[in-house]
């Protein structure tokens, strides 16, 4: 009976891994202005994993990165575009983190992860008359130490999983 009790306890006081990872939700989304975001083809050039879809340009030299910040790292714009349904965990391998940060979460120091919670595609939109649609944006970007050419991780909850590497400041070879 003790040994019941104790294995109810522990898993009532385990902590919700969710809980501690950053997130951004619907009403945390950007809008175009005049209509529903519209998520981009393969053939667009932009970096696509999944429902996940980056905006921006990904510098493939380091005097495109632009110059460092105050804090010694280099920072580059990249809008996030989620497809509506399951929630997404960006993440950073932990090999590179200390060297890519994730820049969604509206930290000062940046994140080794972030979920992205979509809208609803009926959810009304706050820029134009309308729905949000199938596809929800969010602000952000990167922070990196040095040029080079990183790797993600997406996770869809309760779905597949993805890797992509995006360049910053080095072509992916």
């Amino acid at each position: 009976m003790l040994l019941l009790l104790l294995t109810i306890l522990s898993v009532a006081a385990a902590p919700d891994a969710t809980a501690s990872t950053p997130t951004r939700t619907c009403e945390q989304r950007i809008e175009a202005g005049g209509a529903p975001l519209a998520f981009p083809s393969p053939r667009s050039g932009r970096v696509l994993a999944g429902p996940l879809a980056f905006s921006g340009l990904f510098p493939r030299t380091p005097a495109r990165l632009g110059p460092r910040r105050e804090n010694g790292r280099f920072s580059l714009k990249a809008g996030a575009l989620v497809r509506a349904g399951r929630p997404v965990v960006l993440s950073v391998p932990g090999r590179y983190r200390g060297r890519l940060f994730l820049n969604y979460a509206r930290s000062s120091t940046g994140e080794p992860v972030v979920r992205f919670q979509p809208c609803e595609p009926s959810t009304r939109a706050f820029s134009y008359d309308g729905p949000v649609g199938p596809v929800t944006g969010f602000s952000g970007g990167f922070e990196v130490t040095s040029p080079g050419c990183y790797p993600l991780l997406v996770d869809v909850v309760g779905g597949r999983s993805y890797r992509v590497r995006v360049s910053l400041g080095r072509p992916c070879r």
